[in-house]
């Protein structure tokens, strides 16, 4: 079994889809069947199942693929902490953020940052994705700090300290009859087909909550990965949506209502990765994060 055919079986099946994956690991198509079918072959088992066009793990590939990731996660983080140890006084930080900070928080936590240290002489290398595909970064170690909702995560590893919350709104088109409105109440909209995020994430677990307190069983009509494309949904006039305030909003001419006493809200929190060294520029900007949370001073998302 090799390094190789791990990280291919892993990519094709979160694709499952032999083309994606190939284009992902930039192979050819045979050259990862061929890896797979060895990987098959060493362990004595079928972790594909190929119907058609349809491309679905075996009960044996479901089994497995746990202990792919965890093996490709923890040679990850052996490289990370060997470049550590070669450069244990790199100045730059890796952060990772979801998009819905990256217009108005994160600018502003770098700012008071620079600030609060005197001089810019750390710098930031910045990357805006969903919040598992961050998490999966910071515990392989290609990111060293996360700026995401935590209430969804399930690692003992993963370390986190709230920084503010997110008021989340109705998202609705502009055509809608309550599009007039200033505010609402889960009452005025609770009969509409929702646009929803996929199950599992922070939002999805928030939303889910908020129905429930009221007793409510939404009519799930798309449910989509990301904050962008629930608003292009919307935008179509396919349905409404709760979700936070996004600068492309506008793009799509749909409006954010809030709710009544703006009562609806999700927790923004820093994350590290607890189970590894960190360098003195990522011990500086947590400790600052830390007395920026005591203090009561970093910026909170409009």
């Amino acid at each position: 079994m090799t390094l190789q055919q791990l990280r291919y079986f892993v990519e094709t099946a979160r694709t499952l889809h032999f083309t994606k994956a190939a284009e992902h690991l930039n192979v050819s198509q045979p050259s990862l069947s061929y890896a797979l079918s060895q990987l098959s072959k060493r362990l004595g088992v079928p972790l594909f199942k190929i119907e058609g066009t349809k491309v679905s793990l075996t009960e044996y590939g479901e089994a497995f693929l746990p202990y792919a990731e965890s093996a490709l996660n923890i040679l990850a983080q052996g490289e990370a902490q060997l470049n550590r140890m070669q450069n244990p006084y790199t100045t730059n930080i890796n952060l990772g953020y979801i998009y819905t900070v990256s217009f108005d928080a994160i600018p502003k936590l770098i700012d008071d940052f620079y600030l609060y240290k005197g001089n810019r002489n750390i710098s930031f290398s910045l990357q805006v994705n969903i919040t598992d595909i961050l998490i999966k970064k910071l515990l392989d170690g290609s990111l060293d700090v996360v700026i995401a909702p935590s209430s969804a995560i399930k690692n003992d590893c993963i370390k986190s300290i709230p920084l503010f919350e997110q008021e989340l709104f109705l998202v609705v088109y502009n055509d809608h009859p309550l599009a007039k409105r200033r505010s609402v109440t889960i009452e005025d909209f609770k009969n509409e087909r929702f646009i929803m995020i996929k199950k599992g994430t922070d939002l999805y677990l928030q939303t889910d909550s908020l129905f429930r307190k009221h007793n409510i069983v939404p009519n799930v009509f798309f449910e989509v990965d990301e904050c962008n494309s629930m608003a292009s949904f919307v935008g179509a006039q396919l349905g409404i949506a709760i979700m936070p305030k996004i600068p492309a909003l506008t793009s799509y001419n749909i409006k954010a209502i809030p709710f009544k006493g703006r009562t609806v809200t999700r927790t923004i929190s820093i994350l590290w990765n607890g189970c590894i060294k960190h360098t003195p520029a990522l011990k500086s900007f947590l400790d600052f994060c830390k007395l920026s949370r005591s203090n009561n001073s970093v910026a909170k998302s409009k």
